[in-house]
């Protein structure tokens, strides 16, 4: 299977890849939702990830909201490896399409890539709401408690996507028509059976959708070629 995935990208033109949780972790960074993570932030904050990162927290108690954010998030920053280096490599020869970047630590652009699509935001980018001045994310991690807009004084927001607010329609269907176009799709450490993933790709016919994958789940099913194992090392069999 390597080599007829090999050969795929070899004759693609236009690659799109999708790069989420699994693909962050091995970077270095942390899931909130793997179960020992899971049960001792429940246990330190007496809250779930999903409510301690929702955006009823945030409008509601902001400075619980950064203590966990700073403590438990941006604290812990993953840098790109050498998967983000091939996909660099790709746009570098005109191969690449777009990637959609499905996690918010700015993985992608840290890696010098230009088509970038980060449909769920990126805790690098932070505004004040009242004057719209940006904020980089070592000024949250040096703010005692609420970091807060030097020049108005308003609470900052972080540009990401907290849980219960709306999906940005257009960076969706913007990714959703990169997919169309796409020669071939490339998934880094998704689910291919979750909505998120089930709507960027709907409009995909093609059979060259490849998934990339450290553990196996039921969404599986929707890809044409999967390769189990770490990611980065089979993104180089891959591409060798």
């Amino acid at each position: 299977m390597p080599e007829n995935i090999r050969r795929i990208l070899k004759q693609s033109g236009k690659i799109v890849f999708i790069t989420g949780l699994g693909s962050v972790v091995e970077c270095g960074g942390r899931d909130l939702w793997e179960s020992n993570l899971f049960y001792d932030i429940e246990k330190k904050y007496r809250m779930c990830p999903e409510d301690l990162l929702s955006a009823g927290e945030y409008s509601s108690r902001k400075e619980r909201f950064y203590s966990f954010y700073k403590k438990e998030v941006i604290s812990y920053l993953p840098k790109p490896d050498e998967s983000y280096s091939i996909i660099k490599k790709i746009e570098d020869e005109g191969r690449l399409e777009s990637v959609v970047s499905l996690n918010i630590f700015g993985l992608e652009k840290l890696a010098g890539i230009e088509k970038v699509n980060e449909v769920v935001g990126s805790v690098y980018d932070n505004y004040c709401p009242g004057c719209l001045k940006t904020f980089d994310v070592d000024y949250l991690l040096s703010s005692p408690g609420i970091p807060v807009c030097d020049k108005c004084k308003k609470s900052l927001r972080p540009n990401i996507r907290l849980l219960g607010e709306r999906v940005d329609n257009q960076l969706y269907t913007k990714a959703a028509i990169s997919c169309s176009k796409a020669d071939t799709i490339v998934v880094l450490g998704c689910d291919l059976g979750s909505t998120k993933l089930q709507y960027i790709t709907g409009h995909y016919k093609k059979k060259n959708l490849i998934l990339l994958t450290n553990e196996s789940k039921f969404g599986d099913k929707y890809a044409d070629y999967v390769l189990y194992g770490n990611i980065k090392d089979n993104m180089k069999l891959i591409t060798k």
